[in-house]
């Protein structure tokens, strides 16, 4: 199996952009005049380049709006935002936030590694708010942008890896702090401080001021294409050293998947690894676009969202096997 497609789950393109003379939203108090402009300048944009849902974050339900952060298509800052917003496409791939840490962030997710893909998605969405609304722009600096790091395009690139390789043979530290050092972070699936669950990692630019966007892109494309490199190597290197143990330990997650009764969020994530483990090596015939959606798809809220049903974390733990199981049933194994 083709390594790109065992390792890269997702990319990310982003980019923040804010208004002329508007403060950032954390010091908007009561313009809701002000709002109203914004919220219409978005709207027009966004309706003339994809068909969407608007959610609003001061009557959206809170189960509704755990879901879209689970899926990465809002965030807790703009769920907590008072007077937060979203426009969502049909499909899902693109998403704009408005008054979250910026006036707005655009941002477009796709399947795999399509960094140029997603970049022609946002690129058209600010082309049109462009058209609407006074983007706050220095010849010298660049965009401007609530947080100094995102200063200049104002766009972050990022790409979701599965690095179990890199993990489990202790080489994940040494290559991060080698990064950083050259402007790249790698970090835990759900951003700054967070843990790297189920071996997943963000790979990004730090910072976006003195780069235009193709140097972002390149130099993002340039990084992942070698850790990429780097995961099959280690993977083969696992492989050899642990041998009928590793295999072992892949075929007793994989049990667990098929059979267990009950079983956590943290738990699903442990297993579901080695069995992609598994997949990457050739132990097991699996779809892993369907793992890569039941780590999303088994999160709380998506759960509830997607069975309709509010349920306790015991009735979750039990639902949760049921979709796994349902899955690798209908794969047929």
């Amino acid at each position: 199996m083709n390594i790109f497609t065992t390792t890269v789950i997702s990319t990310r393109i982003r980019l923040a952009r804010n208004i002329n003379g508007l403060p950032f939203p954390r010091m908007l108090k009561g313009q809701e005049e002000i709002y109203s402009v914004l919220y219409a300048g978005v709207k027009k944009a966004c309706d003339r380049v994809f068909a969407n849902d608007y959610y609003s974050m001061a009557t959206i339900e809170p189960l509704k709006a755990q879901a879209l952060v689970e899926r990465h298509l809002i965030s807790n800052n703009l769920v907590k935002s008072k007077y937060g917003a979203a426009f969502i496409s049909k499909p899902e791939d693109i998403s704009v936030m408005v008054n979250e840490e910026d006036h707005l962030r655009i941002q477009s997710i796709l399947r795999g590694f399509h960094l140029e893909d997603a970049y022609n998605n946002v690129a058209k969405v600010d082309a049109e708010i462009k058209k609407n609304l006074d983007i706050a722009f220095d010849e010298h600096l660049g965009y401007l942008t609530s947080c100094p790091t995102n200063l200049g395009s104002g766009m972050r690139a990022s790409v979701m890896l599965f690095l179990p390789g890199l993990t489990m043979t202790g080489k994940i530290e040494s290559l991060i702090l080698k990064y950083q050092g050259a402007g790249i972070t790698i970090r835990g699936i759900y951003g700054e401080g967070s843990k790297a669950e189920g071996y997943m990692y963000q790979v990004s630019n730090q910072a976006a001021i003195s780069l235009s966007e193709s140097e972002i892109l390149n130099m993002v494309k340039k990084v992942v294409e070698t850790i990429v490199n780097l995961e099959d190597m280690a993977r083969k290197e696992v492989a050899q050293i642990q041998g009928l143990d590793l295999k072992n330990n892949i075929m007793i997650s994989y049990g667990i998947l098929k059979y267990a009764c009950k079983m956590s969020s943290k738990e699903l994530m442990q297993n579901l690894a080695f069995v992609k483990l598994g997949v990457a090596l050739g132990y097991l015939n699996i779809d892993i676009e369907k793992l890569n959606n039941l780590i999303i798809n088994t999160q709380p809220a998506m759960m509830c969202f997607i069975t309709k049903k509010n349920m306790t974390a015991e009735q979750r733990d039990i639902a949760r096997v049921k979709m796994v199981q349902d899955t690798l049933n209908k794969e047929g194994i």
